[in-house]
């Protein structure tokens, strides 16, 4: 785990394009919708696939934040309560998870930080300079996951570099990254401050 936390962000961008656009995506066009052939439905990029690059993307960094946490509890917690009668489950879900939480939320505001900011796997599994239709909208199924998507980083990325005129584009790049750190920011604040309660909670029960 420790070694795929350092794996770089392109190498899951190339992962998620073999294996969830290629052979999931595209068994589920071959099963499914032969009639769109060879038109792709599910085996083009889509917000879909690119949620679980990066999903991918960051779970090494919480397991690795998670057993930080449970290497830290103290033994005697557990054969506390079990010595007081409770099972394996109800130790593990009253005593351990309630303790190591606030570890778990340090691995979420650490992966979602760094999933914030990443463009290069996007690049290669849905993102698009202009996405024709939101994912979200009035028609039945409502989430269309299967549809490309724009991102504020790729934004900021083909503004800056690719614009034909880099002095008239660079207000909109000074705003999009002032966007895209407030976003963040916002985000780690109400994580930190859910941690802090979680924090305060434990300590007042006695864990």
């Amino acid at each position: 785990m420790n070694n795929l936390a350092g794996v770089p962000s392109i190498v899951y961008g190339v992962f998620g394009l073999g294996f969830f656009i290629y052979f999931l995506g595209g068994s589920i066009d071959r099963l499914f919708f032969s009639e769109a052939l060879p038109t792709p439905t599910w085996g083009t990029g889509g917000i879909l696939w690119a949620s679980l690059t990066l999903s991918l993307l960051t779970v090494p960094v919480v397991i690795v934040s998670a057993e930080e946490g449970l290497a830290a509890i103290p033994r005697g917690m557990r054969e506390a309560s079990l010595a007081l009668g409770a099972t394996k489950f109800e130790t593990m879900w009253r005593v351990v998870l309630p303790a190591v939480m606030p570890s778990i939320l340090t691995g979420l505001i650490l992966a979602m930080a760094r999933a914030a900011g990443e463009v290069a796997p996007l690049m290669i599994t849905g993102v698009v300079k202009l996405a024709p239709a939101l994912p979200i909208d009035g028609f039945a199924p409502f989430l269309h996951l299967d549809r490309k998507f724009m991102h504020l980083g790729f934004h900021i990325y083909d503004v800056g570099f690719q614009s034909p005129n880099v002095d008239a584009a660079r207000p909109m790049v000074f705003t999009t990254t002032i966007l895209l750190i407030v976003l963040v920011v916002a985000l780690n604040l109400t994580a930190i401050v859910i941690r802090g309660r979680l924090r305060r909670k434990l300590r007042s029960s006695g864990i």
